[in-house]
């Protein structure tokens, strides 16, 4: 044979292989995804709650003005354009125009207006409208929001935050929605409707065949998005092994928080592909700031100088490549990652810390930490950190409850002197909602004037190099006051089978983002 027709012979071969391979990468229609998810929805009402794992599920049902990109920078979403006046007091946004809700009503200015006046109201992030002077709408497309005060580029994160969603619902359902925790309906604009919801069973949602999508690229939370599947199932289903041997049997496509023991075994398994998922999550420390021992700050000081968190970490998750030290309270990814008062983390010090007990004149109360049972992470971190704390002089010790009554719990000063939990937040401002004196309720939430100035200074900068000065202004308060404890950074993982497409990547982004997914079985 001539090498020439080799050649050729090579070319088709290589042709076909690519076709196939297109082919096999083209869109597919319908279907059912089914996720095992590791947590109970503690309430469908996005705009009321910080919790999880509200995001992985109603992410796909309500949209905002805002909504995060692939590198957690805000991009318009229900806006179509944005303009603020030259002293950043007014800003007006126009919105697109023709997007349903999934009743069949369209999307009007009178709609965003009630939607934010409830999450101004009832939302733990609504406080970044605090400064607000009044909404005013000018045409059906088209609405100003007026401010006592300068507010800079932080307005569009905070209302594109998923942690704690300003999603704009219809009016009537706003209005008739006074408290949080509660709507009168679930209804949004997103690619996939609400369907039914059965408490610590199931969440379902199904494909919204009038959805209005933008016409720019997918961007995670942003950009185009496409409703392929027929139908979303979210099966609740807590327990770690039965999520696994769920996903390895075929009853799941998509497993959330899977074990990081598990990793190298399902990177071998044929047909399963384990996610590496970012940015990096706090591991984090919280106190009861208004009552209790853990209100005298030489007991938080002491606490502080005890925790080792290499140990902690190691605790938490047993392959290193899972998790990370750093002093800073913005992940490794976030531009504003900081070393500032790093002297005063992972010191691992419990002769410093006896002399801060001494000098809280501490006789060996009982200082508890809550943990919610079925989470083995804050189980791992519970014992890790009574330990370094006993070891201390601390008589500390571990209380285990179930979501509903650790939510319960975490906002009762009677109850609570400290919790553990985890999030990320790429910018400093996003932090004002845990530190703004109301979370997790009043009555035991942080707040001080210090810290107070540099939340409003960072939302009236936009400036980028000012506002990472403020940053390290805002982690050095944290550090002083020991606001809260960073325990180390972990990597979540999730996991899929291969069937499931996920072109634009958005399984290792962040919450659990379905749009522009599909089956190719």
């Amino acid at each position: 044979m001539s090498s020439k027709k080799v050649l050729v012979g090579m070319i088709l071969g290589l042709l076909l292989v690519f076709g196939a391979w297109a082919v096999a990468q083209e869109p597919k229609t319908g279907g059912t995804l089914n996720v095992g998810l590791h947590i109970p929805f503690p309430t469908l009402d996005w705009q009321s709650t910080v919790g999880h794992p509200l995001p992985h599920g109603m992410v796909h049902v309500q949209e905002g003005l805002f909504a995060f990109s692939k590198n957690f920078d805000a991009v318009p979403e229900l806006a179509e354009s944005f303009e603020v006046n030259e002293d950043g007091t007014v800003w007006t946004f126009k919105l697109r125009e023709g997007v349903l809700f999934h009743n069949g009503d369209e999307l009007k200015a009178e709609d965003v207006v009630a939607s934010l006046e409830r999450w101004a109201r009832i939302g733990p992030k609504g406080a970044a409208l605090k400064d607000l002077d009044r909404f005013e709408i000018v045409d059906d497309y088209t609405l100003e929001m007026h401010f006592n005060v300068t507010v800079g580029r932080f307005l569009l994160l905070a209302l594109g935050s998923d942690e704690n969603k300003a999603v704009i619902m219809p009016k009537e359902v706003a209005e008739a929605s006074p408290d949080a925790g509660v709507l009168s309906e679930v209804v949004g604009t997103g690619p996939y409707e609400f369907v039914e919801h059965r408490e610590d069973q199931f969440l379902r949602l199904k494909r919204f065949e009038d959805y209005v999508s933008r016409d720019d690229a997918p961007n995670y939370q942003g950009g185009g998005k496409t409703a392929y599947l027929d139908e979303i199932i979210f099966w609740i289903v807590p327990e770690q092994s039965t999520r696994v041997a769920g996903l390895e049997s075929g009853e799941y496509d998509v497993i959330t928080e899977v074990p990081d023991s598990d990793f190298r075994r399902l990177q071998d398994a044929a047909g399963l592909d384990p996610v590496k998922n970012g940015p990096g999550l706090l591991l984090y420390m919280m106190f009861n700031h208004q009552e209790g021992i853990t209100s005298d700050i030489n007991i938080r000081k002491a606490i502080q100088a005890a925790i080792d968190t290499d140990e902690i970490s190691a605790a938490a998750v047993s392959d290193p490549e899972f998790t990370v030290s750093n002093p800073s309270f913005f992940p490794p990814e976030s531009v504003y990652n900081t070393d500032v008062r790093s002297e005063l983390y992972n010191q691992g010090d419990p002769e410093k810390a006896k002399e801060y007990l001494a000098a809280a004149g501490y006789d060996g109360e009982e200082i508890s930490i809550q943990v919610i049972a079925t989470n083995p992470i804050q189980n791992r971190l519970g014992v890790a950190i009574v330990d370094q704390m006993q070891e201390a002089g601390m008589n500390a010790v571990i209380n285990s409850y179930d979501l509903a009554t650790w939510v319960a719990k975490r906002r009762d000063p009677t109850a609570l002197n400290i919790y553990t939990s985890g999030g990320y937040w790429i910018d400093p401002s996003l932090w004002h909602a845990e530190f703004n004196g109301r979370f997790p309720s009043p009555e035991v939430g942080f707040y001080s004037d210090e810290t107070e100035e540099v939340f409003t200074k960072l939302a009236e900068e936009s400036e980028f190099e000012k506002r990472f000065v403020l940053g390290q202004e805002l982690q050095q308060q944290f550090y002083d006051q020991v606001a809260t404890i960073n325990l180390g950074y972990i990597y979540r993982l999730v996991a899929n089978q291969d069937y499931v497409v996920d072109p634009e990547g958005n399984l290792a982004l962040g919450n659990l983002t379905l749009h522009n997914v599909w089956l190719d079985k």
